[in-house]
């Protein structure tokens, strides 16, 4: 009998602290607290409160009825609950902090504008995911700021790969001790909903926040609520680059303990400040970098965005086409002399924006999203190859019963486009390649590396479609001479494809022609869609 009292008390004893204890957290005046941390102490349990300050967290079976639960929010004074506490009464009532707001008096002098941190996004980044399931996460950098400081907004890079339908950010603000931050400088939370990539602006005017005394303040973010997309993994990640300092922050609960790596988010604050006499100008290691290829990346995007807004990719009138292990998604314009655009690697049938206008005036345009991009799915696991990208072009025009048509490929699509004609060169009337290469080091040895790296991101987002740049194609100069087609072989003047490259591609092809289109990048459908227009429509009516 003894010791089946000791087990029930044994079990009873589990009972009580392995469990999930749901409550609320309010002020004193039984208004809810949003997003409110909740940490227990030297454990590694956290949660968060969600917009009505309801909150629901797991104690360990470890767990000892002292161990303390430490509530903290922005503008209230923190709060320790013990393990044992909590299990009675899970309503916990924070008082508020006496808010002081600095007055803005300048007495006579003039504030200046600046920009600290990258406004710019280089060629040469890599991400920093968060994870929907962990809303503690912290994620962000320090900055170097002057004696005098009025922060105006925050603004920061989402990847363009990430898949959500709206996401809701936390964003903090710290003073900082031997590079990590210390002690919360803010108030009240500052809330960030988007359901955009690209940059994002934080607006901080209504907020005040105005600092003095201070040399550096670290800023992060943490995602707090998601929404994701219909039938789409949710991905989330910002933009980061490389620096010779220990700049990018990472904690994974309050309480818990700050990491610092190398690197910087891309990211800047928009300030106004006031500068002493003998005070030197913040240098931040992520200082803004004005070069030609920043100024591309950006165009780039906001290409990308604007391609976003139109109809292309998502016109009422597109279909699938079913390929067992993949659905093929398509869309068709004009009429005439069938024409097929190939978009490039991570792209859609947006990418043609600028071209689908022009070229539907001459031809019935037909336009492809590849397997797994834009609205292709895609159910295989194993590695991408062009090989089978042509292999699905082929079952799509044998479906759509199309027997002889032209393409035009960019860049992954040019590829392709390349394998098919060399592969069923009957069905194929003209081929207009842009940006293709026919192995790896065709690509610039700067813009290879980076995608190198990023294959060492665990858990980056398009792994297959990067390693499907790095490790293929392998196409022969052989294969190239049985090309009895006309080819237009383009590319930009500031292409990532090396120009002798290019040239070779162009030489081995018996029926070819040569566009190095100038002052043009990888980007030339974005670029120059005026000169691609007309130069492939000039080529097609010969």
């Amino acid at each position: 009998m003894k010791i089946l009292s000791v087990l029930g008390v044994l079990l009873l004893s589990i009972n009580l602290y392995s469990q999930k204890i749901s409550g609320k957290v309010t002020d004193e005046s039984n208004q809810a607290i949003s997003y409110c941390s909740i940490n227990l102490e030297n454990l590694n349990t956290s949660t968060i409160t969600d917009v009505n300050g309801n909150y629901a967290i797991d104690i360990p079976e470890h767990a000892k009825k002292s161990d303390y639960i430490i509530f903290e929010s922005n503008g209230y004074n923190d709060k320790k609950v013990t393990v044992q506490e909590i299990t009675t009464d899970a309503h916990i009532k924070l008082g508020k902090k006496i808010n002081v707001i600095p007055e803005i008096s300048i007495t006579g002098k003039k504030t200046k504008n600046e920009a600290l941190g990258n406004t710019k996004r280089p060629m040469l980044t890599f991400s920093k995911m968060f994870d929907k399931n962990v809303p503690t996460i912290e994620q962000g950098q320090i900055f170097n700021i002057y004696k005098w400081t009025k922060l105006n907004s925050y603004n920061f890079f989402i990847i363009p790969s990430s898949k959500f339908k709206e996401i809701t950010l936390k964003l903090n603000i710290y003073s900082v001790k031997d590079n990590l931050p210390q002690q919360s400088l803010l108030y009240e939370n500052i809330i960030f909903k988007t359901s955009t990539t690209g940059w994002q602006t934080i607006d901080l005017q209504k907020y005040k926040l105005i600092y003095t005394g201070l040399d550096q303040v670290a800023i992060t973010l943490q995602l707090v609520e998601s929404v994701p997309q219909d039938n789409v993994d949710f991905v989330f990640g910002i933009s980061a680059k490389k620096t010779l300092s220990n700049d990018l922050l990472l904690r994974y609960q309050s309480q818990g303990k700050w990491e610092a790596s190398k690197g910087s988010f891309i990211s800047n604050i928009d300030i106004n400040y006031i500068k002493d006499k003998n005070e030197n100008t913040p240098k931040n290691i992520s200082q803004t970098v004005n070069n030609t290829e920043d100024q591309t990346l950006v165009d780039y995007y906001n290409n990308k965005e604007q391609a976003k807004k139109t109809m292309y990719g998502k016109n009422k009138s597109g279909k699938y086409i079913d390929l067992k292990n993949a659905k093929i998604y398509y869309e068709e314009y004009g009429s005439g002399e069938p024409l097929v655009l190939l978009h490039g690697n991570n792209g859609s049938i947006s990418d043609f924006y600028n071209q689908i206008p022009d070229l539907a005036k001459q031809f019935k345009v037909i336009v492809l999203d590849t397997r797994g991009q834009g609205r292709s799915t895609d159910l295989s696991t194993e590695d991408y190859t062009y090989e089978k990208f042509s292999d699905d072009l082929l079952a799509v025009t044998k479906e759509l019963n199309i027997n002889k048509f032209n393409i035009v490929g960019w860049s992954d699509g040019g590829i392709t486009g390349l394998l098919f004609t060399i592969n069923h060169p009957e069905l194929v009337n003209k081929l207009i390649v842009i940006g293709a290469n026919l192995n790896p080091e065709g690509i610039e040895t700067k813009t290879l590396d980076m995608f190198k790296k990023q294959l060492e991101i665990k858990d980056a987002p398009n792994q297959r479609l990067i390693k499907l740049m790095v490790q293929q194609p392998h196409i022969e100069t052989d294969q190239l001479k049985t090309i009895k087609n006309p080819v237009l072989v383009i590319a930009g003047s500031n292409d990532v494809i090396k120009e002798e490259h290019t040239k070779l591609i162009n030489s081995t092809i018996p029926n070819s022609q040569l566009l190095i289109v100038p002052d043009a990048s990888h980007y030339i459908p974005f670029e120059k869609p005026d000169i691609l227009n007309k130069s492939i429509i000039k080529f097609l009516k010969i």
